[in-house]
């Protein structure tokens, strides 16, 4: 994962879903790609076309990047992270948790791996950039390892990503000799037969270290996290993020801040609150998008730019 931000020519195989019969159809048109030039569209993208990036994103199914070291979140999928109202700090910056932890939460969601809702009752949050498309200053904010089903990674070592103290079961998935999806949902069911148990839940390695193993490591936890469907579909998984300083929202990779209505309560209102303090601490105004989450697998999620959405 070296020399990312190098313009570079990507061409990859699709991925293949087996979470919905209706999109099974590999992104064939989006398998070549100029990075330099995704990144020119996205820094300057519209509302609408922000979201047409969006759901273009959200359909790609590449296995990866380009080659293994280059795992498919850098250039496909949604990041995407859940927050609350303000609660004495800046919803962009880290949490006293994160801080503790040295570990942010994000979830990762494409058509190919699904998700129905944030965690806990997170109803609107923001969206990082893709590595790939990562505008000029802005920062880039490492990605340690991936869980394809939430696994309480605050409780966890090694910035989140680590063991859960008296639980094997949770040492990170090369610790185990875990290397494949079938592995992983193999002993994720040892701990978990019935119903989801974080006791069963490792992690797999993507960070830049990896090199040629974080992007395998990161399909082969979506493997795993499909072989557990639906369980995956109704709990969030979760991505872990190093965590950043504090005051840094003006170079922070944040594409665009959604919201959705979530048990008839619409996050709306509070996206608005974030999308106006951001603009005022840092002059910049990062766009609201409605997303709508699937109710099924054979739905998709779906992201709208809607100009009444906006403050002004």
């Amino acid at each position: 994962m070296k020399k990312l931000l190098l313009p570079i020519l990507i061409s990859v195989l699709a991925g293949c879903s087996s979470q919905s019969t209706t999109e099974q159809k590999s992104s064939v048109d989006n398998n070549i790609a100029v990075a330099s030039s995704v990144q020119s569209m996205a820094t300057n993208a519209t509302g609408p076309e922000l979201a047409a990036e969006l759901t273009r994103r959200y359909r790609d199914t590449r296995v990866n990047c380009g080659n293994d070291s280059m795992p498919a979140f850098l250039c496909s999928g949604i990041l995407l992270r859940g927050t609350a109202r303000a609660a004495g700090f800046d919803v962009w910056d880290p949490s006293p948790t994160a801080i503790r932890v040295g570990g942010t939460s994000f979830s990762y969601v494409r058509s190919d791996y699904k998700m129905r809702r944030m965690a806990f009752t997170y109803n609107k949050g923001l969206i990082f950039y893709p590595v790939l498309s990562l505008p000029a200053g802005k920062e880039k904010i490492e990605i340690l390892c991936f869980f394809p089903i939430d696994g309480s990674s605050d409780l966890r070592t090694s910035n989140g990503c680590g063991e859960i103290a008296g639980n094997p079961g949770t040492v990170a998935c090369a610790a185990q000799n875990i290397r494949t999806g079938e592995q992983w949902a193999a002993n994720y069911l040892k701990y978990a037969p019935t119903s989801h148990n974080y006791r069963g839940v490792c992690s797999f390695d993507v960070r830049d270290a990896a090199n040629n193993l974080a992007g395998p490591n990161f399909y082969q936890g979506m493997i795993g996290g499909r072989a557990i469907s639906p369980r995956t579909f109704e709990i969030p998984n979760d991505v872990k993020l190093k965590t950043w300083a504090p005051g840094l929202a003006k170079t922070l990779p944040i594409e665009a801040f959604f919201y959705y209505v979530r048990d008839g309560k619409s996050g709306l209102a509070d996206v608005q609150i974030d999308q106006r303090r951001f603009k005022e601490l840092t002059g910049i105004s990062i766009p609201i998008i409605k997303t709508t989450f699937p109710r099924t697998l054979d739905e998709s999620m779906t992201f709208v730019y809607q100009e009444g959405d906006q403050t002004k």
